[in-house]
């Protein structure tokens, strides 16, 4: 019996792991989604420079407010301002979940944070992109292991730590 339990919690931690890779590869795609596709923050997709700065200057970090932005399913806000949902973009936000998904099948909407964060980077003008090039964070929260090769032992599930990518986002310009 001890050798058989064995043998199941090796599979289970096997199966721990190659979810926890699942999990951070997950992330990663959900970052490089969020880069290449539309704002999941309206003001960050309506942002305009030129109200901050000249055309052409770099757009100063206080431009942007709040900063940073979170987005979540509920809608975007500040990190102290309740969330808003008319600040979302639902579509934007459904395809960084989506792209997710297809790496890990249990990630859902209310498991997914994405963060803009106006750094400097963008030119006000920019005829080329937006004029903010913010740093994106995708975080993935409230996972569980579940057990199941050795789940006749009746262990609780096991959280996962919260996991996270960033990127710049993309300015658009061409060579």
């Amino acid at each position: 019996m001890v050798f058989l339990i064995a043998v199941l919690g090796t599979v289970d931690f096997a199966r721990a792991l190659w979810q926890w890779n699942l999990a951070a590869r997950a992330t990663q795609v959900g970052v490089r989604a969020a880069i290449v596709h539309d704002p999941a923050a309206l003001d960050v997709q309506q942002f305009d420079g030129i109200l901050a700065a000249p055309a052409g200057a770099a757009v100063p970090v206080s431009a942007l407010s709040p900063n940073p932005i979170l987005c979540t399913a509920e809608g975007c806000g500040g990190a102290l301002a309740a969330l808003d949902a008319a600040l979302l973009d639902a579509a934007a936000f459904a395809r960084i979940v989506a792209a997710m998904r297809a790496y890990d099948r249990r990630i859902q909407p209310a498991n997914v944070i994405v963060e803009y964060r106006h750094v400097g980077l963008g030119l006000a003008g920019n005829p080329a992109g937006p004029d903010l090039d913010p740093v994106v964070t995708v975080r993935l929260r409230d996972l569980r292991f579940e057990f199941l090769a050795i789940g006749f032992l009746q262990l609780p599930a096991i959280a996962m730590p919260d996991f996270r990518a960033s990127l710049t986002a993309e300015d658009g310009a061409g060579p």
